[in-house]
């Protein structure tokens, strides 16, 4: 006589509970982060994607490591560019002011259509957060969004002047930003530009450029970069090498990760993927509020000259046409003691032993995991127990287990 089938079919139940349980994310959220793309036409809609553990540029600058000691608090850094959205959640809960369009007088830049200033505001603030491994280098800082630029009529990029970002830098210094972040240049030495930057440092303000993308169509000297005082930011690849889009020159500062970063968008939650020197610039403007925030005594030429003696140096002399001083180094920036600053710093706290960096899936999903791991133990002994009691009524009216089934336990997950 051959034994009942309750095993197989509790055996079938444990799998449709399995998959059921570990099926059940969103399906964006199994997704890596997906490509911004490259002839966006219109409003960039929500990520698509989802960064499940720390992107390889926070694995190689480790700013969580000096988070202990300072994530930024208490200092505002203003974003020139598309507007950012304040609504992003990693950038929500008051961490975004109003902001000031300065395309439309009175105007607010706390949203964001094209979605290029909140990708930048994400790598200098976002906050951390236990459904990705992604988090902004001073997750502490308030953002200060700078809309100089809307889309075109017919959807396309946005079009900046130099005279509009020489509006949008004053406008973040009268706004009280401390770091000013402009991921956008031009080639033209614009008058209105440059008296914007020497507004900026006339009022001890540090201001973040990136170096532009035009290595390989001519390598033009760029602006707002190229001026003194700025620090100007080049690209690096995921194995250091200096990307080769990047710009060089003599005026380069630093180099920062710019190849496949990862950053938020407008309109939801997950991450995109981004490419250039907009990208590079937020890591160093964010290291730049971590150093603000420690350091407040400094000003902001010892900001920057301490953000590029403290950079992991390039192989050749300092500064290297396509490295400048070298890769900023967030951790080195905030704790470094300099002979040259003897008497203005207060005695340094030694950062934390380094570590592996901090996996998600350890906190917030592998909780999850775990509550629902005891779900579907509790529901498969509800149905085992009985099953065994039953076994045993059956070995006892000699049904005879005839032969043993393996069941292979097959888990799917994002």
């Amino acid at each position: 006589m051959r034994p009942p089938r309750l095993l197989e079919t509790t055996a079938s139940l444990a799998a449709v509970v399995l998959l059921t349980v570990f099926s059940g994310a969103p399906a964006f959220a199994q997704q890596p982060p997906q490509p911004l793309p490259t002839d966006q036409k219109g409003c960039l809609g929500p990520p698509q994607g989802t960064e499940r553990s720390a992107p390889w540029a926070q694995q190689r600058l480790a700013p969580e490591r000096v988070w202990p000691l300072t994530t930024g608090t208490g200092i505002t850094v203003g974003i020139v560019d598309s507007g950012v959205d304040g609504g992003s959640p990693q950038l929500s809960g008051g961490k975004v002011t109003a902001g000031v369009d300065v395309t439309a007088p009175g105007g607010r830049a706390d949203t964001d259509c094209y979605g290029h200033g909140t990708f930048v505001a994400g790598i200098i603030a976002a906050s951390r957060d236990t459904t990705t491994g992604f988090a902004g280098v001073a997750p502490g800082a308030s953002i200060l969004p700078i809309r100089c630029a809307k889309l075109g009529e017919d959807g396309s990029a946005p079009v900046l002047t130099a005279a509009s970002l020489g509006d949008g830098i004053r406008a973040a210094v009268d706004g009280g930003a401390r770091v000013i972040n402009v991921s956008a240049s031009t080639t033209v030495d614009d008058p209105k530009l440059s008296s914007a930057v020497s507004y900026a440092a006339n009022r001890d303000v540090v201001v973040v450029a990136s170096a532009a993308n035009s290595a390989q169509q001519g390598d033009p000297v760029t602006y707002p970069a190229a001026y003194p005082g700025v620090i100007a930011v080049g690209a690096i690849d995921r194995d250091g090498k200096h990307a080769d889009f990047s710009q060089t020159g003599s005026f380069l500062s630093l180099v920062a990760p710019g190849v496949g970063v990862t950053s938020i968008g407008p309109g939801g939650p997950g991450q995109w993927q981004g490419t250039g020197t907009s990208y590079s610039a937020p890591f160093v403007a964010g290291a730049a509020a971590l150093v603000r925030a420690y350091h407040p005594q400094l000003s902001a030429g010892q900001v920057k000259h301490r953000l590029q003696v403290t950079a992991d140096p390039p192989a050749a002399a300092r500064p290297d046409p396509g490295l400048g001083w070298g890769t900023v180094n967030v951790v080195a920036a905030v704790t470094r003691v300099l002979p040259e600053e003897a008497g203005v710093l207060r005695q340094l706290a030694s950062p934390p032993p380094m570590g592996p960096v901090p996996d998600p899936e350890g906190e917030g999903n592998g909780r999850m995991v775990a509550v629902l791991s005891l779900v579907v133990a509790g529901a498969l002994a509800l149905v085992l127990v009985p099953a065994l009691r039953l076994m045993r009524g059956g070995s006892e009216r000699n049904w005879a287990v005839r032969r043993t089934v393996r069941v292979r336990s097959r888990e799917t997950g994002p």
